[in-house]
């Protein structure tokens, strides 16, 4: 891997991980009140397309790094669906 990818890996793997703080928070609390349900939806539907593309792309790290952070966000989805 040259520097630009390790680049796009670390930023990527931030972005995949970025949902587990408020996912670890709803499961502890179980309320989602403040969490914004429109903008769970549009994030998702944004990393459906990203995750498709990735896959016609070809790009392994980026079709990983594009299920986690689609796959979080489908989580913290679901909770907020549970916990209303």
């Amino acid at each position: 891997m040259n520097g630009y990818q390790w680049i796009g890996l670390i930023g990527g793997l931030m972005v995949a991980f970025g949902f587990v703080p408020q996912i670890i928070k709803v499961l502890r609390t179980r309320s989602t009140h403040d969490l914004s349900l429109f903008m769970l939806l549009i994030i998702f539907i944004g990393g459906l397309f990203y995750t498709t593309y990735a896959f016609l792309a070809g790009d392994p790290v980026f079709i990983i790094i594009n299920l986690l952070a689609t796959g979080n966000t489908l989580l913290l989805l679901i909770l907020k669906l549970i916990y209303r």
